[in-house]
């Protein structure tokens, strides 16, 4: 800006008399054939010296050539009018609703001028990462060989509920495939065609290549457009800078390479499925970055639910279905069965079926009337400290009838009964031509009616708890 010391300023808004193309005005004042600029200040009369200053497209600073009816003249070379700007300076005073305008304008009559516009478009992937982990726990919390593990016992004590835990822990991201890719727009906004003889993109300090759909040198003509296109691969900052040169001119446009949201994301949000013997296929939800997640979900166990002793093992899977990361916990659940052991019933007066037979065992004597004896069972040699109080019996011999009725005790089961009752202390079987004693359950008879005395024999097949069953 001159030196001179002004009392104020107006500026240009930029908009006033952008459609004034009066090129037919050549040669009026001071339009010339290379082009012009009319600008008028208004409510200018109390003004003294006054100044154009241009900036932008535009350089230099116009005196002003006339004031005429109230109003400055001046008159400027022309500048492309998108990107000029313009500021009168003056000393004394404007008017009420100056205004900074221009009246008439023309480029020249031949003259070239290319508008170069460029973008710079980035795009990337990021892929997300995850971890899984799963677990089984039982309320008792049994583990061996790295899994859980539950004993159902038969009187119902180890009846508990297992629980399964599946995390999905976020593990962060990676970016990749970066890429900036975008159209270099060449347009020729002036009269003259164009010689374009070379285009060079300049990426972050690098030259990178540009496809255009001509060969070069290319004449592009007035009023028209070439389109050309490139794309780069990898993580560039900067700036993006295209320049066109021609015979006459050099032209450039540059573009800010922003990186911003990736355009693409991979496991972003992610599915659980879970596969186990138990539930089958169940999805249990999905997650989505940067979260972590945690699914529970839990099974009752008891014994009562089992149809068979024995052990139960129970795979159970957690899957990321887009990574296909997995992970197993294991539950096995062991089921106590019974041993089964031969029981006879003893009276106060029994009678041991040793040292008759081979076999232990009791026949008790009775006349009518209720009894309650006790069960047992694996008492070799009619030892009872050698086997098991399994449970009872009640006899009841009344009108010439004997009934027994068995009850387990302490969770056992009866599989079998047999009884025997009869005047002899023992069963008879034929064998050959004789009648011999025999204490085989299968030979066991109650026929009845009885009177007096009879010998009963109560025997049973008793499920006992398995006492070696647990951990």
């Amino acid at each position: 800006m001159a030196q001179t010391p002004y009392d104020g300023s107006i500026e240009w808004d930029g908009s006033h008399g952008t459609d004034s193309l009066r090129c037919y005005l050549i040669g009026q004042e001071q339009r010339t054939a290379d082009g012009w600029i009319h600008w008028i200040l208004t409510s200018s009369d109390d003004t003294g010296l006054a100044d154009i200053v241009l900036g932008g497209s535009g350089s230099g600073i116009y005196g002003r050539y006339k004031l005429s009816g109230g109003a400055s003249h001046f008159y400027t070379p022309y500048y492309d009018l998108s990107e000029l700007e313009a500021t009168v300076y003056y000393t004394g005073v404007l008017g009420n609703n100056p205004q900074l305008t221009i009246s008439d304008y023309c480029p020249g009559l031949d003259y070239e001028e290319l508008t170069v516009s460029k973008t710079a478009e980035t795009s990337y992937t990021r892929t997300h990462s995850w971890d899984i982990a799963k677990k089984v726990e039982t309320e008792d919390g049994w583990m061996k060989d790295g899994y859980a593990k539950i004993w159902l016992y038969i009187d119902g004590h180890g009846d508990e509920t297992a629980t399964w835990t599946v995390d999905v822990t976020y593990g962060g991201y990676t970016d990749s495939d970066w890429n900036v890719t975008g159209l270099i727009s060449i347009a020729n906004t002036g009269t003259l065609d164009a010689v374009i003889t070379c285009i060079d993109d300049v990426l972050a300090g690098t030259q990178i290549s540009v496809t255009c759909p001509v060969a070069l040198p290319y004449v592009l003509p007035a009023g028209q457009t070439l389109l050309c296109t490139y794309s780069e691969n990898g993580h560039f900052t900067g700036t993006n800078v295209a320049t066109v040169t021609t015979e006459r001119d050099v032209y450039s446009s540059q573009a800010d390479v922003t990186w911003g949201e990736p355009t693409t994301e991979v496991n972003k949000t992610v599915s659980i499925r879970d596969i186990s013997d138990l539930f089958g296929a169940v999805d249990l939800g999905s997650v989505t970055a940067p979260d972590n997640a945690r699914f529970t979900y839990s099974k009752a166990f008891a014994w009562a639910d089992y149809g068979a002793e024995g052990s139960y093992f129970y795979a159970n899977t957690a899957t990321i279905l887009e990574t296909g990361q997995n992970a197993t916990a294991g539950l096995k659940v062991n089921v106590q069965g019974y041993v089964y052991e031969t029981a006879f019933a003893k009276g106060d007066d029994a009678t041991d079926f040793i040292p008759t037979f081979s076999r232990w065992g009791w026949t008790n004597r009775i006349g009518e009337g209720t009894y309650t004896w006790d069960l047992w069972a694996g008492a070799a040699q009619c030892d009872t400290s050698k086997g098991t109080l399994v449970g009872s019996v009640t006899v009841v011999y009344s009108g010439g009838q004997v009934a027994v009725t068995y009850q387990a005790a302490n969770g056992n089961v009866i599989d079998e009964t047999h009884v025997y009752a009869g005047y002899d202390m023992f069963p008879k079987v034929k064998i050959g031509k004789k009648m011999v004693d025999t204490v085989a359950p299968g030979a066991y008879t109650n026929p009845g009616s009885f009177t007096g005395s009879v010998y009963v024999i109560a025997h049973a097949v008793v499920g006992m708890p398995d006492p070696t069953f647990g951990p």
